[in-house]
């Protein structure tokens, strides 16, 4: 490992790091924003992707919901359709047993 000396200041890098960097500053300062800008770039294509794998989870979470307010609904009126018949049952069995 060698020591990159700038302005008084010491940067330990590795030597093959060393070998490649550019020796003018301002190029040094091109190459950083190069390698910058690839990591921008690198994340936001990560970010892009997850939000389009949590949009697909949500629209099938989003299907899943209306499937089960669709059983749920279908689920209460059997419910009611089975109250009412229990309840006209009772009231048949009220009257033969009144008369």
């Amino acid at each position: 490992m060698s020591q990159l000396t700038t302005g008084g200041t010491d940067f330990s890098l590795p030597d093959e790091i060393l070998a490649v960097i550019p020796m003018d500053p301002y190029d040094q300062l091109d190459l950083a924003r190069k390698i910058t800008s690839m990591a921008i770039a690198s994340r936001v294509s990560y970010l892009e992707s997850e939000r389009g794998r949590m949009k697909q989870r949500m629209f099938d979470k989003d299907r899943i919901i209306f499937e089960l307010r669709e059983k749920l609904g279908h689920l209460q009126r059997v419910c009611q359709e089975s109250e009412s018949k229990l309840s006209l049952a009772l009231d048949e069995n009220v009257s033969r047993w009144s008369s």
